[in-house]
């Protein structure tokens, strides 16, 4: 281009030669190629730095079409797992609810085994009192807790109720106070499972049984002393089971 210029301004200058008007043309001509010369340049600036930011603008929108659709399936994956966990917790609602209707519903008829069991416990033998009865007292108080689970309430009744009915298959040797004759005294008391209690004095010479029908205790002829004592060894497994003629009596009707 600076080529070009100086041959424009050197055919110019031959043409104007000797004239007075020469050298003030041939600035004129040089100032304006100059002028053209420096806008194509500074244009040319621009066009390369709009196509640069071009180019940079395209891989930027590249890359966030990319990150759109990244985010768009993002998007979809966890929609469907929260609609699963929400399907979860409605389900979970559910069975809680249900928990909570069927704990309603449970209470009432725990309350109500307990007081069968308190009747039950009163109207059988008096052995082991002191234990029986702290442990209903304990289930009333469990019972009445609103602290305590119905699952935990549940789970001490039917313990009780399997300790109640676990003193119907064994036997027991303890000792006791009982009422006789207007005295109390300490004895031996021998448990046959739910069905008699007998007594032995702790010096063995005087035997009895508990009477149902009555609620107390009476004394035995000492034709029985052996027959009761050897019921205390096996009882105390100090010897072998063997059959025995023990006086059982009646059975209190319920």
């Amino acid at each position: 281009m600076n080529k070009l210029v100086f041959m424009v301004v050197f055919t110019v200058g031959m043409i104007f030669n000797g004239t007075g008007h020469c050298q003030e043309f041939t600035e004129q001509v040089t100032g304006q190629v100059n002028d053209s010369i420096n806008i194509r340049q500074s244009t040319q600036k621009t066009e390369d730095v709009w196509f640069k930011r071009k180019a940079e603008m395209t891989a930027e929108f590249e890359t966030l079409t990319r990150e759109t659709a990244q985010l768009a399936a993002l998007n979809k994956e966890l929609r469907q797992k929260a609609a699963m966990q929400q399907a979860a917790l409605d389900e979970v609602n559910r069975e809680i609810d249900e928990i909570a209707r069927m704990a309603t519903q449970l209470l009432p008829f725990l309350k109500e085994t307990r007081q069968r069991l308190e009747v039950m416990v009163e109207s059988s033998l008096p052995f082991l009192p002191d234990e029986r009865y702290t442990r209903l007292k304990n289930l009333g108080r469990i019972l009445d807790d609103a602290n305590v689970t119905v699952c935990e309430k549940f789970r001490k009744i039917m313990e009780a109720l399997s300790i109640e009915a676990e003193y119907g298959n064994t036997v027991e040797i303890y000792q006791g106070k009982i009422s006789i004759d207007g005295k109390n005294i300490l004895v031996d008391i021998f448990r046959l499972g739910r069905l008699s209690l007998f007594f032995q004095s702790l010096d063995q010479k005087e035997t009895g049984y508990f009477n149902p029908l009555t609620s107390r205790w009476h004394l035995l002829p000492h034709k029985y002393n052996r027959d009761i004592g050897s019921a205390f060894e096996i009882g105390a497994k100090r010897r072998s089971a063997d059959l025995l003629n023990l006086p059982l009596g009646r059975i209190k009707p319920q």
